[in-house]
């Protein structure tokens, strides 16, 4: 009698096993999503190999299949044009049955990008309102696809498709519901956003290899992938002998007591740095970049392909002779990257300490007392998490009072490297930056800066899932890349169109934000954002896309503009234009078309003009003129219907003109919808790298 009731206790939990992971449903459908309407569109999972699925909606269709020899399913549904009706799906086996609820018909769209297209309401320019009720519509609805990282393409994502109230609003991409905010007024039916945006991201992590490899300087990168994917690869081996901890659970842990808390005796007075390595500021810089430099002098194991990312220690002494009752204070100068991160110790006592992407100044006040005559110590904690690392050698570095520098911070600095981030894991290295070990100089780490890794985790995931078209904000992470990233960001077009098997995709992204101060001139030799600016400008060329331009809502010093909301309206007014049918609405800001040279003067004529032009700021500035030698100069320009005639008194014989070709600036050149101009140059080649 015992074992009979044991064979049913087994059978009957056997059974309950099987019914409980019986469906997998790909994430996107849940309760509450967006579906396009008027479309054919799949429905996906997975289940038991050869199993019957039955799916029943709520408007009246209903569809079967039986899932293939490994458990994959799928079913393309005819979805009935958008209305106020909240649906329901049911998806059914034998053996279980999921039920999604409170789904609408509508518009959905895909937003992508970097970190201006992930910003989310609560950091935008209006996020004192998010109570309001104005933000309360139940037809807006968004997904964030949660950020992940992959050498291989994955099959699903997580994430959780929200309803729009002044609760869940704060979590939504600002520029994604300010979009999907005036196509709803406009259009009148519901609108889903899926977001799968990253912060700090080059075009080349959104890319798939297909597309990629045909970009110059990209070949080979399946091999590469082989090699990096690759267990036994001497690589991975050293990854797996060291601690580590994920790099998102170390961002998230403000007071970073990672890589050992007891590290912070490295501040201490009398810590003795005498193994440790001593190094200039610009020879710990050069670590930190992607250089062709012999690191040898650093490390004989270091076989580097890629700019290093993680954690380094640098310290030094000074001394003061006569100090006196006055207030002090540190200037630590700019640092290379807004992707760093620092603590600052003066007498092992943190004085400062940078935990955000932002830009923060870099002055710090020491209290009272914490200085002394004789022997004092200065350390600081770098921790780079892409791209450039380190101090910029600059003057103003030192320790000041009453506003005058007192002591200087440069020549040799001791340096200690103790943790490493790559695959997405800070690594403890047990002998400081000796034991950072590079096999080979082919792999591709896992990063968010790897090619194609968030294609992989957080864009083929998507499927064909059918979507309207696409938004992009994107190029901060290019932005010193100018002339490559016009190619590279063709190559993400054409992956996102190849993945929705439809080659006029509508995709309409965000020109940058005029950004940075002299600083960033002085840094990068170049206008490099102009630079960006005119390769996003080129790209129009390709069918079925359009650019916002947003000249007015820059930040000279910040990359990441508060004001998402006309970023929004204006990639919606392309939407509107060219997808909804508002042939007579006025969806972009004058764009250069062609320029004649007559009398030593420049006759520019531009598209998006038709009613004329505007200035604004009471002058037009912010044109240059140059003849055969391509050097530039200031000119006078005058408005002229829908044209501008520019003359310069320094060029007689003018061959090239450019318009706000400034990192930053403040526009002069509108239309009188009251749309400003895109920067741009006639040069055939405009970028200098």
């Amino acid at each position: 009698m015992k074992k009979f009731i044991f064979i049913i206790y087994f059978l009957f939990n056997s059974c309950d096993t099987e019914k409980a992971i019986d469906i997998e449903l790909n994430n996107l459908f849940q309760d509450n999503m967006v579906i396009q309407h008027n479309s054919v569109t799949p429905i996906w999972g997975t289940t038991k190999p050869n199993r019957r699925i039955k799916i029943e909606i709520s408007w009246g269709d209903k569809y079967e299949t039986v899932s293939d020899s490994i458990g994959n399913w799928r079913i393309d549904i005819n979805t009935p044009q958008a209305d106020k009706t909240s649906h329901t799906i049911e998806i059914n086996t034998s053996n279980d049955k999921i039920i999604l609820k409170n789904i609408l018909l509508g518009e959905v769209w895909l937003a992508s990008g970097q970190s201006n297209m992930q910003w989310r309401m609560k950091q935008a320019e209006n996020k004192d309102d998010l109570s309001s009720t104005s933000f309360e519509n139940n037809e807006i609805r968004m997904i964030n696809v949660n950020r992940s990282l992959s050498l291989k393409p994955l099959s699903n994502f997580s994430g959780k498709w929200k309803v729009c109230n002044p609760t869940t609003i704060s979590d939504f991409s600002a520029v994604g519901y300010f979009f999907a905010k005036k196509l709803h007024d406009e259009l009148k039916i519901p609108i889903g956003i899926i977001n799968s945006s990253v912060g700090g991201t080059p075009a080349e992590a959104w890319s798939n290899i297909r597309n990629l490899e045909k970009v110059a300087g990209f070949e080979n990168l399946r091999e590469r992938f082989e090699i990096s994917i690759d267990p036994l690869n001497e690589y991975n081996t050293w990854l797996n002998e060291h601690n580590y901890i994920n790099r998102n659970e170390f961002i998230n842990k403000n007071d970073f007591k990672y890589v050992n808390e007891k590290n912070r005796l490295f501040s201490q007075l009398t810590y003795d740095d005498s193994n440790w390595v001593d190094r200039t500021i610009e020879e710990i810089n050069t670590i930190f970049k992607k250089k062709k430099v012999d690191l040898n002098q650093y490390s004989p194991s270091y076989n580097r392909n890629d700019d290093f990312d993680g954690i380094v220690w640098i310290r030094k002494d000074f001394e003061l002779t006569e100090k006196n009752d006055q207030s002090y204070y540190i200037d630590i100068g700019d640092f290379e990257d807004t992707g760093d991160f620092y603590s600052i110790f003066i007498n092992e006592e943190l004085v400062g300490r940078k935990i955000n992407w932002s830009k923060k100044s870099t002055k710090y006040k020491i209290r009272d007392g914490l200085l002394k005559n004789g022997l004092n110590n200065i350390s600081i904690r770098i921790i780079d998490f892409y791209g450039n690392g380190g101090l910029i050698n600059d003057k103003k570095i030192g320790l000041y009072s009453n506003e005058k520098k007192i002591k200087s911070f440069d020549g040799l600095w001791k340096s200690k490297f103790v943790g490493w981030l790559t695959n997405e894991n800070l690594y403890v290295l047990k002998d400081g930056f000796n034991d950072v070990l590079f096999p080979s100089p082919l792999r591709i780490s896992k990063n968010q800066s790897s090619h194609t890794v968030l294609n992989n985790s957080m864009i083929y995931p998507l499927g064909d899932f059918m979507i309207k078209g696409v938004i992009w904000y994107q190029g901060e992470g290019n932005r010193t890349r100018a002339q490559k990233y016009k190619d590279v960001f063709s190559a993400v077009i054409d992956s996102f169109r190849e993945q929705w098997k439809n080659k006029d995709l509508p995709f309409y992204y965000v020109q940058l934000a005029p950004f940075g101060d002299i600083a960033y001139k002085r840094r990068f030799k170049s206008e490099f954002v102009a630079e960006l600016r005119e390769a996003q400008r080129l790209t129009l060329k390709k069918n079925h896309v359009g650019m916002a331009i947003i000249m007015d809502v820059g930040d000279s010093l910040d990359i990441h503009p508060l004001p998402k909301k006309p970023v929004g309206d204006r990639l919606a007014l392309l939407a509107l234009a060219n997808d909804y049918g508002y042939d007579n609405l006025v969806f972009s800001g004058p764009l250069y078309k062609d320029v004649s040279f007559v009398n030593n003067s420049a006759l520019i004529s531009f598209k998006n003009a038709e009613s004329g032009l505007l200035l604004k700021n009471n002058n037009l500035s912010q044109f240059e003129l140059a003849g055969s030698d391509k050097k530039f100069f200031s000119a006078d320009a005058k408005i002229l219907d829908e044209k501008v005639l520019v003359k310069s008194n320094d060029v007689i014989n003018p061959k090239y003109v450019r318009y706000g070709w400034k990192n930053f600036l403040y526009p002069t050149l509108f239309n009188k919808e009251g749309l400003p101009a895109s920067s741009f140059s006639s040069l055939k080649n405009p970028f200098s790298r």
